[in-house]
Parts: structure tokens; sequence; C-alpha cells
């Protein structure tokens, strides 16, 4: 039998049909849940110059502007009544608190602090409240998969978070109409769908009815709680059902395609069709159509048959290549056309007839396979599937090759059914389903549509009775449910799996045509209820735990939209992209509208309306988060809306109403407050909320940037940071005060104790950081969009804080002078390390803010920040790179600067120091059993600099400082003792002091004095002073001839003449052979001279031994020639050392003593020596210019001041008269 026989006669009355099906259950009308009152002419007037400029400002086609102010005016005038009984019922739509953006600020030590670190917590409090906002608890939708997994009707997701029963959500559509006490038609029909219940309950079909006859009586209490029917009326129902017929079984196979099979004709294809029969009559055959050289055929033929015992019979279906006679000429002349030998063969069978006949079918009918179902396997919803074709036996066949698939539908009905496919079938149904379902609401309001065992026993049974089959039962299933929903929300993601499985139903063509009408009259329905949600989705995102539930809406609709293009004359679905947008245009105007009514506080001050605009953005801004987390990519997704871009161009234009002229007024405002004394805390109450709002409006600036940038540029917020330059401006001259004000105020509360164990330094140097790094963040999180300007802004910031730095180094260099002015005691205090301590932390503080502040370069020195790259960008990098240098000088003049505080706060401690260093030097000094009193206070003081100071390089400068004070008192104190004429024995003790102080110090006793050694400058001057004071006066008196030997050294010439002399050691000897003198001076009056030359050994105390040698006199000679040799005996020990041998020429005169005419000095280490002979003659002579002693050496000064030592006494005395030695 064909369907298209059931598919006439009902087109007529399908719409009678379909609107009579919804009274049946109830009137479904959508009220529409509004915001607030509205009054329309009002709002439409105000809203249709907005709308009317739809197409440009949001990018819709004329028919979405037109629906939008359409559609807002029928809302509007519609619904102002039920909005009363809402509000009135429930409350206000959104909660207050949803919406409020505001803090209640906590106040800290004073009034500076206190300003940065309100505008610090800003950011802070935006960056927590949208974590918050994110953080909102979201359903998480299950495996949809899992839908199906116990059957059709058996199956709902696992409870989950869903719609909670409101009665705004409940208003989309009337609330139903539960009847437990039926009456009129109504009992009438209810008492003749019962009876019906039972009788599919008493005689069931398929392999389900022994499960069901095993239980019949839980089946029987079921029905009757669901209709309400008595106990005796229940009996005489039943009584009355086993007293009708059993039902006719028939089997509804539906021969769908065919694919993969075996080519039988000579040119390598088939013909197939099929033959049909079941087990318990194989003489009632029905034959398919046959298919012309497919391999692959497509029949969609259904069938019905009849059935004696489902659960023993056999369905049988045999394919065959249909082959038409021909004569053998016609055969041959399709040589041609074969393809392999396989062909030859075939066609040599059919030119030789030699063909096998089956199944009484023509012999020319090749078989083709086999398929044997067990009727049994078919439940009573019935199946779809693809079966194996075998051979005609299958044991003896199953290493064959494959011969293909056959897909099946296979369901069991009864001969109650009235054809196939009927449009009444499903109505009733539907309203069998709908009773089912009241009674499920009634038992439990928190119902998600798991049904009993028993439901969905005699549902299928009711399908199967009726004839429908599983995709038919799918239609009426979805209608149903969607009809409760409209008056008691159901969880969406129940439609989805069975909206899935009606596309691919429609895909594949099985619908008739008023089965088709039936689908979309509950379509479109659907489409005005989805366009509703919509609408309204904010306020069902706070009534769900999260958005799945719209997310599996819209999903539901994008399947209807797919299916949509299946029709042939679509009517309302065919807009439903535009009518959605239009749902989100005008929700959003609604919510927003909302927001700004509800956040309004009473006032018109600055205050309250920067207030309520900081409000306003907060609320926008949570708004296009939950669109861009949820809700864009779902109407993306499923309908290729752009939702974000829709809301977000509304939002603009309001938030720029609101916020521009506000900001205006309040950017002067605030600046005058805070500089005002009595205005301080409203300055800056009124500068957090301008600075906050500045934040929202970036962070909301910021969400554009997917946009095209044409269209960014025509946002009514676009170049929003203008607004705030003036109050940018005056912040920052108002931050460096309260700076100032704070740096001032930290130093003078500062104890100058270390914070704690891990940070050296003190509780202002803290302050003074935490100031910088809030002027810094503060900055970074305006994030200024024009380079150029925030650079100024960034060179200004860097200038101020330097400025900041260097004020604080002034304040605690004072507080530092101060401190000293009180210290005693000679012992380093931790005051005064932390003072140190905190200039270098602020110091090394200041150049990291550069990077930071967005001035980073590259490793090899080039822009490596984004507003470098920009300024390069716009101009070209060395004027970038310029802007550096000049950020790296200022840096580096304020590090300069601090340093030389702290080098002079050194210096100053050094001062303060002395006198203490000075008595503990002098009393070790005095007597040497003090000395480990002396270096234990230097011991004292550089462990605790090592332990309290922050860095090595300021220990260094503290050892630096210990160091020069420890020379500076010795040198201070030799002189002293200098100036008391103390004898060498306590010079001999300040020097051994001062070694054991080097050791200290340098770890060495005599160290070698460079320009790199610490205080090596004053440790040479005292060791001068001591190598002189603490020597025996011989030893003072030979190193003052070592000082003429030297600087004898030094002369080419002498006024005073040469002397010529050999010199060598020969084994214990020196041999001294005196030459001759030249160029001598006039001593005589006749302007000659009689010299002579004395010889001896220095210094004499080595050579006790040694007498005196002198040459013989030579008269009236200038040029005298002596060639007189001597020999001093000198032990080889003694021929190493800085010995002299000293040459004194002397005039002689016979009356009174000589005349002292010149010196010369010969060291030992210019003696020849090992010749291996006494023979001067080998050795060349030296010639040496005679030299008298000046005035100003202070080796002679020195012994001059031992009066009280003989051998000083005379020395000086000769020397001095030497040196009164005038020229002739």
């Amino acid at each position: 039998m064909s369907a298209e026989a059931s598919k006439t006669g009902a087109n007529e009355n399908i719409s009678d049909i379909l609107e009579n099906s919804d009274d049946d259950y109830d009137e479904i009308g959508s009220a529409s849940v509004k915001y607030r009152p509205i009054e329309v002419d009002s709002v439409v007037s105000d809203d249709v110059l907005k709308l009317n400029d739809l197409k440009t400002q949001f990018d819709l086609d004329e028919g979405v502007k037109s629906l939008l102010i359409s559609d807002k005016k029928e809302k509007l005038r519609g619904n102002n009544d039920e909005q009363e009984e809402v509000f009135d019922e429930e409350g206000e739509v959104y909660d207050d608190e949803t919406f409020d953006g505001t803090e209640e600020n906590t106040r800290i030590r004073d009034e500076n602090a206190e300003f940065f670190d309100e505008f610090s917590r800003i950011k802070d409090r935006l960056d927590e409240k949208n974590e918050n906002e994110r953080r909102r608890p979201s359903s998480i939708a299950g495996n949809e998969a899992e839908l199906d997994a116990e059957g059709r009707y058996g199956t709902v997701p696992r409870p989950r978070p869903r719609l909670r029963q409101t009665a705004q959500l409940k208003k989309f559509a009337k609330a139903a109409r539960v009847v437990a006490i039926l009456t009129g038609e109504a009992a009438k029909k209810a008492e003749s769908l019962y009876e019906e219940a039972l009788y599919y309950a008493y005689f069931p079909i398929g392999p389900d009815a022994t499960d069901i006859s095993s239980d019949k009586e839980e089946l029987y209490k079921y029905l009757r709680s669901v209709f309400s029917v008595s106990e005796g009326k229940h009996e005489a129902y039943l009584e009355a059902v086993k007293e009708k017929t059993p039902p006719e079984v028939l089997l509804k196979l539906g021969l769908i395609e065919a694919r993969n099979l075996r080519g039988k004709d000579v040119r390598g294809t088939s013909d197939p069709y099929c033959i049909i029969w079941t087990s318990s009559n194989p003489s009632h055959k029905s034959r398919s159509t046959y298919k012309e050289t497919d391999l692959n055929p497509v029949w969609k033929e259904n069938f019905v048959l009849e059935v004696r015992n489902p659960a023993a019979e056999m369905l049988h279906l045999e394919l065959y290549d249909y082959d038409p006679e021909q004569s053998v000429v016609e055969r041959l002349g399709q040589i041609s056309e074969i393809k392999s030998m396989r062909g030859f063969g075939k066609l040599f069978k059919d030119v030789t007839g030699i063909r096998s006949s089956s199944n009484g079918t023509n012999q020319n009918h090749e078989f083709l396979g086999s398929v044997i179902v067990p009727l049994k396997s078919v439940p009573a919803s019935g199946i779809e599937r693809w079966y194996l074709i075998e051979g005609k036996n299958p044991d003896a066949n199953k290493s064959k090759k494959n011969r293909g698939e056959l897909r099946l539908h296979l369901a069991l009905t009864s001969s109650n059914a009235k054809g196939l496919y009927t449009l009444p079938a499903m109505i009733k149904h539907e309203q069998f389903l709908r009773y089912i379902y009241d009674h499920e609401i009634r038992k439990d309001e928190d119902w998600f549509g798991m049904l009993p065992a028993e439901a969905r026993q005699i549902i299928v049974q009711h399908a199967c009775h009726h004839g429908l089959t599983s995709y038919e039962s799918d239609l009426v299933r979805w209608k149903s449910l969607f009809d409760i929903n409209l008056h008691r929300a159901l969880d969406p993601l129940q439609f989805l799996p069975i909206l899935e499985r009606i596309k691919r139903t429609v895909e594949e063509e099985k619908y008739s045509v008023d089965q088709e009408e039936y689908l979309w009259h509950a379509m479109d329905k659907f489409s005005e209820y989805c366009t509703e949600i919509t609408r309204k989705h904010r306020k069902i995102h706070y009534e769900l735990a999260g958005p799945d539930q719209l997310r599996c809406l819209i999903k539901c609709l994008s399947v209807v939209v797919q299916l949509d293009k299946k029709r042939n004359n679509p009517p309302k679905l065919s807009d439903i992209k535009e009518r959605m947008q239009v749902a989100v245009l005008s929700g959003t105007f609604e919510w927003m509208q909302y927001v700004i009514d509800t956040t309004r506080k009473e006032g018109s001050d600055v205050s309250t309306r920067l207030e309520h605009a900081v409000s306003l953005a907060n609320n926008a801004l949570a708004d296009l988060r939950r669109a861009l987390d949820h809700y864009n990519v779902i109407f993306c997704e499923f309908l290729n809306a752009p939702y974000f871009m829709l809301i977000y161009q509304i939002f603009d234009q309001k938030l720029a109403e609101i916020s521009h002229p506000v900001v205006q007024e309040a950017t002067g405002l605030f600046a005058d407050l805070l500089l005002d004394g009595s205005g301080k805390k409203e300055g800056l109450t009124l500068g957090a909320a301008l600075f906050e709002l500045y934040l929202l409006l970036q962070q909301f600036h910021k969400l554009s940037t997917p946009f095209p940038e044409e269209t960014i540029s025509q946002m009514s917020l676009y170049g929003y940071n203008r607004w705030f330059f003036s109050a940018i401006t005056k912040w920052l001259q108002i931050a460096t005060i309260k700076a100032l004000n704070l740096i001032e105020k930290a130093v003078e509360i500062d104890t100058l104790k270390q914070v704690d164990a891990y940070h050296k330094y003190s509780t202002s140097a803290v302050d003074c950081v935490q100031v910088f790094h809030q002027v810094k963040t503060s900055w970074k999180q305006l994030g200024w969009p024009n380079p150029e300007e925030s650079l100024a802004y960034v060179l200004k910031i860097l200038e101020d804080i330097c400025r900041c730095a260097d004020f604080y180094s002034v304040s605690i260099a004072t507080k530092f002078n101060k401190m000293l002015q009180e210290h005693t005691g000679g012992k380093i205090t931790e005051e005064i390390l932390m003072a140190v301590n905190n200039l270098i932390f602020v110091r090394d503080s200041i150049e990291p803010l550069v990077p930071e502040l967005g001035l980073s370069l590259t490793s090899d020195g080039r822009p490596n920040s984004a507003l470098l790259r920009a300024l390069a960008s716009l101009h070209n990098e060395a004027v970038a790179m310029s802007h550096v240098k000049t950020v790296q000088a200022l840096i580096a003049n304020c590090a300069e600067t601090i340093e030389t505080r702290v080098s002079e706060m050194w210096d100053e401690f050094g001062e303060a120091m002395m006198p203490d260093v000075l008595q503990f030097t002098r009393f070790a000094c005095d007597n040497s059993d003090n000395r480990d009193l002396l270096l234990d206070q230097y011991d004292i003081n550089l462990n605790m600099a090592k332990e309290r100071l922050s860095s090595d390089d300021l220990f260094q400068q503290c050892l630096t400082v210990h160091c020069e004070l420890a020379w500076k008192a010795y040198c201070k104190i030799v002189l002293e003792k200098i100036e008391e004429k103390q004898p060498p024995a306590l010079f001999q003790n300040i020097s051994n002091l001062v070694k054991s102080t080097c050791l200290f110090f340098y770890g060495i006793e005599d160290p070698e004095i460079t320009e790199e050694l610490m205080g090596g400058a004053l440790l040479k001057e005292v060791q001068s002073l001591l190598d002189i004071y603490a020597a025996e006066t011989w030893q003072i008196i030979h190193r003052y001839l070592i000082n003429r030997q030297e600087q004898q050294q030094d002369l080419a010439e002498s006024p005073y003449g040469a002397l010529a002399v050999k010199a060598m050691f020969s084994g214990t000897n020196l041999f001294i052979e005196v030459l001759n003198a030249r160029k001598l001076v006039k001593m005589d009056i006749g302007g000659k001279a009689d010299p002579y030359v004395k010889v001896r050994l220095e210094p004499s105390i080595r050579y006790p031994e040694n007498a005196k040698e002198r040459t013989k006199v030579v008269k009236n000679n200038l040029y005298p020639l002596f060639d007189e040799t001597f020999i001093f005996p000198v032990a080889p020990a003694l021929q190493k050392g800085d010995s002299l041998v000293v040459f004194t020429v002397k005039d002689y005169d016979l009356v009174g003593s000589s005349e002292f005419m010149g010196e010369a000095f010969l060291h030992f280490r210019d003696v020849v020596r090992g010749l291996g002979s006494e023979d001067l003659k080998e050795v060349n002579q030296v010639v040496m210019p005679l030299t008298r002693p000046t005035e100003s050496n202070h080796l002679l000064e020195t012994l001059e001041l031992r009066s009280w030592d003989r051998l000083a006494k005379n020395f000086v005395k000769r020397e001095k008269k030497n040196i009164d030695q005038k020229l002739k």
C-alpha cells in the first residue's frame, strides 16, 4: 500500500484541526513582562528618532528597522496593565544590588596616604568585581548524547540547575488549567482516551507485550491516576475492554534503500527489485518496483503485511536483478557494453539459456541476496536500520563476498489504525501525551521530564496502535513538551535531540504534507517564544544558574531555521534572524532604561550624577562581558547574529549621553575641593569617582577592538579620554603636592628602625617608594591612548618622582644630622645605618619605573615598548630615542644627587665620630695595653654595619669611613706627640699600633700604598711621620744623607764642581781611589783654593772600626789631582745595605778651621764588586757633582727638635754651618 493515498483529503481541514488541538488544552498567548510600566506615546516618540537611525548605526536592513519600531509599539501598548500586576506580585525584575557599582572606602593613616590608596584601590575593586561577575554559577550542560540512552520516551537530562518557576517566567503564557474533575465534553473525551488506553494496555503489541502483561495492575493504577478515574468506573471500563476483539497485528514496512549491491548485468550493474513476505503467509508476496542500472537504489516504498504471531514469525526479503525477455540477436548486441570477463560469461549464459530459477520468478531474473528479520526484534516503537544482505544459505555463504546492505523501517501496528501517516492519529496521541504530562506536573512541581516505566509503556502502545512511526512520535512529543513549556518552564535541553531527529526526518522527506503543516504550526509558535525569551534573556540569566538554557533554546531555533529552508511557502520563520535582532535591541533598550532609572539617586549635584554614571558604566560592562562569555557566541554560532555589536552600540550612546556632561563639570570642581582644606574628603571622593569612571570607559572602549576602525571612529565614546585631560593634569599636580606632604610626614614619624628581619630599611622609605608605585600604577591604569600626550605625562611623572626622591633625601639627611648631634660613645647605631639604606632603597626604586612607564629598550638599545614604537611610527626612531636619553639623564642626575647626599652623610658621620675615635686612639697610643679596646670598637661598629647595611657597596663605604677616621686620628695624635717632643719609643709604640690597625682593616701589617687602597693617602702620611719620629738619631741622619745622595743623582752639573773616584768591593775590603776634582769654587783671595778630600762610611754606627781617611792638600788648584787609594774593611753582610761613602771636599787654611767646599755621595749599590783582583785600573771612574745642604729639609728639622740628643745636636750644627757657607 502506498503512502501517497493517506496524504489526500486531509489538507482541507488541517488548519482547523491544528487550532482545535490547541483549544483542547489551553489558549496559548505570549504575555510580555516589562521591566517597568512605560507610557507608549512618550517612549515611542522619544525612541522613534533613535530607531530610525538603526539602519546605519546597527547595520540592519529596512525590514529589521520597521520590525523593531512596530514590535516596540505593540509591546508597549499591549502589556502596560500586565506589567503592573507582575511588579505588584513579584517586585522588581532586577534586584538593586545587582547593579550597585559602589563600595565604601576605608581610611588609612592620613589624608595624603589616603589620596594615593583611594586611587590605587579603584582598579583592584574593578578587577575584583569583574572576576566575581565571571565566576557567577553557570549550569554545565551534560552530554546531549545521553538523552537517548534509555529510549526515546524514557530519558531526560540528569538533574541540573534550570529555570525557577517565577511569576515572570510563567507569564510567557497563561497559567495551566489542570482539571482534576472532568465534566461535559471534556469528560467524554477523557473517558474515550481512558478506554482506548485500557484497550492498548490489555492488548499490547510487540515484544514489550510480555513485560506489560506481567504487570498490568500497575499500568492500570497509573492510568487511573492520570485520568482521575475511580475504581468502580475503572472496573466497568476494563470489563468492556475484555469483551472487545483483540486487534489484528500488522507490520508496517518501509523499504527505503540499498547500497553496494552486486552487479549481475553484462555491464556490471543490476536492475534491483525486492520480493517481500512473512513466514506465516508465504503465499502472499509483495513486490517493489525495480530500479534500472542502480547498485545503490532508493525506493522509499511502504508496505503493510499481516502478522499472526510477532514473537515467532520472520520477515523475508529477496532481491533480484530484473532482466526483460530478449532475443539472441538483442543480447548479442550488448557485446560492446561488456567491461569484464565476467560480463562475457553472463552473456554466454543468456544466449545459451543456461539460467537458474528460484521462487517461481522468471529465470532471467538473477538472485542478488536476501534479508531475514525476526519480528520479535522489532520494538513497539519501531526500528530503522541497515541489514546485511546474505545469500540463499546464510551459514554456507559467510566466506563469500559482501552482497551489500538494505535499509528498512519496521513498525508493528494494529488493524485499528486508519491508514498510514494520518494527522488525526497524531492529534489524538498529542492529547493523550498532554494528560500524561499534566499528571506528572501535578505530582512534582519541579518535574524535569522524567517519565515512569508505566507511562513509557503505555505511550509506546498508544503510538503503536495508532500506527505512528518513531519519527511521527518525535513530532508529537516535541509539540507536546513545547506546549507544556509555555506555561511551565522545562529544561530546553530536552527539545534539542528530538529536534535533531525531526530535522533528519524532514531532510529525508518522510513527513507527509499534513504532517509538515502540523510541524510548521508548532515551529511558528516556538519562534515567537524564543523571540520573547531573547528579549528578556538578561532576567533569565539571573533566574538560571547560567546561560545554557538560552543556548539550548537558540540552538533549537537554529535547527528550526534550517528546517525552514525545506518549506515551500515559509511564513514567519523566514525573518526569524531579523526578529531576533529586534528582540535583542528592544530588550537592551528596556534593560538600559531600567538600569538608568534604578541606579539614579535623588539629587542633581555633581557627585550624585557622577556616581550614577559610574554605576551605569559598571552595569554596561558587566552585561558586555556576559555577552562575550556567553551570548555572543550563542547568537553568532547558531543564528549568525552580531549580538555583541548590537548591544555595544546602544550602551555606547547612552553612556556618552550621561557621562560627558558630568565629567566636564566634575573636572574643575574636584581639584578645588582637594586643595581647599574644608573640602578634602569631598574632593577625594569626587576625584576617585572620576578616575573610576575613566577606567570603566577605558575598559568599555577596549571591548570595541574587534570592530572595524571606521565603526569605532563613529562611536559616541570615541576620544573619551580627551574629556579627562584637564582632570588628569590637575590630578598629577595634586599628587605631587600630596606626595611631598606624605614624605615629610613619613620622615617625621620614622624611628629609623628596620621594618622587619628581611628588609633593611625603615618605614619612611617604604612610604616614599609606595607613593612612586601608586603614581605609576595609577598612570598605567589610565592607559592614555595618545602617544605624544602620554609621553609628556610620563616625563612629568618621572620628573615629579625625582623631585620627591630628592626631597626625601634632603629630609632624611636633615634628620640624620640632628641625630648625629646627639650621638656619643663612638658606636654606630641602627638609625644611622637605616638612614643610609633608605636613600639607596629610594634611589634603586626609581630606575625600574622607567620601563614600567613604557620607556623600555631592547638589549641592543632600540625601542621595546608600545609607547616608544608608537612615537617612532609617528616620527622616527631618533625622536623616540631622544626622549629616552632625556629620561636617562634625568634618572642619572637624580641617582647622582642621592649618592652625593649619601657621601655627605658618611662625611658628617665621620666628623661626629672623630672625637670619640680620637679618645680611644689616644688611650691606645699612651698605653699599648689599650690596643684591643680600640680594635674592638672598630669591630663592633663594622659588624653592626655588615649586618644592617643593605649592600656590600654601602658596607665598603662604611669601612672606608672608619679606616680614614683611624688614620686621621693617628695623624693628629702623632703631630701632638711631635709638638710634645716625645721620645722615639713612644712613636715606635704608635707605629706598632698602626701595624695592628692595618692588619685589622687590610689583613696585612704593611700594605702596599696605592691610589686604590682604602685611606691610602692618610695612611701614607701617618707612616711617613712615624718613619721619622720613631727612628733613632743615626737612622734619621742616614736618611738625611740618603736624601742628599738622591738629590745629587738628579743633578747633571753642579756650581760647586765635581769629584772623580773609583770604588770596588773585593773580599772583605772596600777599595776607594780618589782621582781628582774639577771646577771647584774659588775659596782664597787670590782666586784659588787648597783642596783636600775626607772619606768616611755612613752610617758610622755600622762601621765603628773604620776611621775617616783624608787625602793630601793640593795647593792653589781648582782642578786638583789626588790619585790616592784607601782601603776600608767591610764585612760581606754589610756590602749589600744602603750604606754610603761620603766624600767631603774642604779648603785648607793655616789659620782657623778648613772651609767646606762641597760633598759627594757614593751608594754601595753603585760600587763595583766581584772582579777577582784588588787593582782598580779596570774599574771605571765615577764623576759625582758636589752638593751643599739646603735650608728646607724636614729631616734636619726633626733632628733639630732633638735638643736632648748630642749626636743630633752636633750634626745639625755642622749642617747649618755648611748651609751658611757662601760662594766666594
